[in-house]
């Protein structure tokens, strides 16, 4: 039997709680039953977080621990809010002949954080991405980058799994996409420690393209020439409410590169803005050294970029058929984001036994 580790979270209007719920639907979907882990309360202070997080933490895992038996498989959402209690638990279950399959959202470790300077939680982002994961026998990771850096840090092939992209579940109304404009949507979290760059081409007085602006914590101008900010909304409704011709996929600090902590982890990871964009039957515009660029190329779903300022040029160059026909391929992969095709292929290829 195979269980999924439902991580429930409550008023987290981010893809941050997005991933995981959709991660526990597919799996449902393809036959997986329900443990669920409770989050902690959070506290104004991270030690008070922590100090609570220990009883929630043994809670779940005890909870997971009665449920399973010899035989059963359990799909564990990675990283794990409590790393103590999940790396003393697995011990313990694993000894009751029970397998665990990692499904990777974000190595820390990898990405190294905002706060690259504490020593100590750099050590236990290493510990949750070594020690942790090795003791799961089987590891569904992101793509073929993060597979090759895993590889590095000594993991067995043959236990590694690669997701190709997230999947993006949600039953919005689609409108229909428009012909091609010289105009881009960005989506996230637009806080500027993550993406400088926006706040960078903020300060020019103009672009030869639009924004349009979706997403939290923004600080910039509401409106200017070339911009348009439409503020934040739930993660499921958004897909409908989307504009532009391009949905842009770039991190970092940066406009003619993706650069800082953000921008070097888009080399690794499957950023989750690409996913949205692409079930909401949205071609993409993707730097041409992100890990993603390969799939976006390889289906043709959008157009690579190694600047943020070649953007005009580069839709000038696309034909008014050429753009048909990405919209076209992008409703495709569009329909197999929004169905769990991805995660369902990757448990596929695992041999539950």
């Amino acid at each position: 039997m195979l269980y999924c580790i439902n991580n429930l979270k409550k008023g987290r209007n981010n893809a941050g709680s997005k991933a995981p719920a959709d991660v526990y639907e597919i799996a449902k979907e393809y036959g997986a039953l329900e443990i669920k882990f409770y989050e902690p309360k959070l506290r104004k202070k991270v030690f008070l977080t922590r100090i609570t997080a220990l009883p929630v933490g043994i809670q779940n895992w005890n909870r997971l621990n009665k449920k399973v038996k010899a035989g059963d498989w359990v799909l564990l959402q990675h990283p794990n809010e409590n790393l103590v209690v999940a790396n003393y638990y697995i011990d313990i279950v694993k000894r009751k002949n029970v397998h665990f399959i990692a499904l990777i959202h974000d190595l820390d470790s990898l990405r190294k954080s905002l706060t690259i300077n504490d020593k100590r939680l750099q050590k236990r982002n290493f510990k949750a991405d070594t020690l942790l994961l090795k003791k799961c026998d089987y590891i569904i990771c992101h793509n073929e980058y993060m597979k090759k850096y895993l590889l590095e840090q000594g993991f067995d092939k043959n236990r590694i799994v690669c997701l190709e992209i997230f999947d993006y579940l949600h039953k919005s109304k689609l409108i229909k996409t428009k012909s091609k404009e010289k105009s881009v949507a960005i989506a996230g979290n637009l806080i500027e420690g993550k993406c400088g760059y926006l706040y960078k081409l903020c300060t020019r007085n103009n672009l030869p393209f639009f924004i349009h602006l979706f997403g939290p914590n923004y600080e910039g101008p509401v409106k200017k020439s070339f911009l348009m900010y439409h503020g934040a909304c739930n993660p499921d409704e958004l897909p409908e409410k989307l504009e532009g011709s391009f949905g842009l996929v770039w991190d970092g600090t940066e406009i003619d590169k993706c650069a800082g902590n953000a921008g070097e982890y888009i080399k690794y990871n499957n950023p989750h803005k690409c996913s949205l964009f692409l079930a909401s039957n949205m071609p993409v515009i993707i730097w041409k050294h992100a890990a993603l660029a390969e799939f976006v190329v390889k289906n043709g779903v959008g157009i690579t970029i190694d600047s943020l300022l070649e953007i005009g040029e580069a839709i000038d160059k696309i034909s008014n058929q050429e753009y048909e026909k990405m919209v076209e391929n992008t409703k495709k992969i569009g329909e197999k984001l929004r169905d769990g095709h991805y995660l369902k292929s990757a448990l596929t290829q695992i041999k539950m036994e």
